[in-house]
């Protein structure tokens, strides 16, 4: 395991690329994109303890993104050997590594389960012939699967909303959150919205500037409720019965959008008064220029945050 400076600017790998090597950054500031239409799409902005790269490490596939810093950055170079060497001899070492392994697979795993639940949802609604046709009420219309489910994207986790024509006898539809300035939004300020939240907030104010910004419950005792895999920005205390779960949320962006992620909560992720999670029909939901309500947890619980983007 080795260390490299990069300079501002300087890509670490581009999309496509065959390196293998995972990196953890140690200091600065590491930008992730991938090729979209005409221009670049930023999915992260990283920062220190960060880890990127990993699975090209592990699948040994071309880079699904490129890396690139922006400014002066130090980071951790693991290649597959030093891997299998620290498997055997300093497995502690590995332990950010296997937590940014086990966010990717819970991500994929939940964003599968969410797309065959809509998708059989969505062929029960398919009128049989010489039936009369039944629609149930509902927010959503999902076409009709017609092709095989395919894997989802390890890069890209944000489902916009999908806007449908409207049903006769359903509640009119949530109108889509309006795109997002010319020159994308500049500031994401995350304040506590209640006495309670604000208690644990380490400071009144968080100016967001990594991405994703995981959100998490908090334990001062390490190595108890697996703590060692909890992969968090900003972690929060909280007591029984609990409204946060270790990975709760996250804050996130994919190009000038932000939005958040529910990350598996067990309780749920209410943003803007519209639930999200596994329990719900969509597990993200895009943030809206100006104040964003979120509140972690049920529908009475005290963590109730603002975020700002301006």
């Amino acid at each position: 395991m080795s260390t490299t400076l990069f300079q501002p600017g300087q890509m670490i790998f581009r999309e496509g690329d065959t390196s293998q090597e995972a990196y953890r950054i140690l200091k600065g500031r590491v930008e992730i994109s991938i090729a979209g239409e005409g221009k670049s799409v930023i999915l992260a902005q990283l920062g220190e303890g960060d880890i990127f790269g990993e699975m090209a490490m592990v699948d040994e596939r071309p880079r699904s993104a490129s890396a690139q810093c922006l400014e002066v950055t130090e980071c951790e170079v693991l290649t597959a050997e030093n891997f299998n060497e620290a498997v055997l001899q300093r497995p502690e070492i590995l332990i950010p590594y296997l937590a940014s392994f086990f966010e990717r697979l819970r991500t994929a795993n939940d964003r599968l389960r969410m797309e065959m639940r809509l998708r059989a949802r969505a062929e029960q609604q398919v009128p049989v012939a010489g039936a009369a046709a039944v629609v149930a009420p509902t927010m959503r219309v999902v076409a009709p699967a017609t092709t095989a489910i395919a894997p989802p994207s390890l890069e890209l986790t944000r489902v916009p909303v999908a806007v449908a024509a409207p049903v006769a006898g359903s509640p009119v539809a949530v109108a889509p959150v309006a795109p997002p300035p010319a020159g994308g939004y500049q500031s994401v300020v995350l304040t506590a919205a209640t006495d309670h939240a604000r208690a644990r907030l380490p400071e009144g104010t968080v100016v967001i500037q990594k991405f994703p910004y995981r959100i998490g419950r908090k334990h001062d005792a390490l190595g108890k409720g697996a703590t060692v895999f909890a992969s968090n920005d900003l972690p929060i205390a909280d007591d029984k019965p609990y409204q946060i779960s270790r990975n709760h949320c996250s804050i996130e962006r994919e190009g000038d959008n932000f939005f958040v992620r529910d990350r598996g909560s067990s309780v749920g992720t209410v943003v803007n008064d519209a639930p999200i999670g596994l329990a719900e029909d969509t597990l993200t939901k895009d943030l809206r220029g100006g104040e964003n309500e979120i509140l972690l947890g049920a529908d009475d619980s005290p963590f109730k945050f603002k975020i700002t983007l301006s």
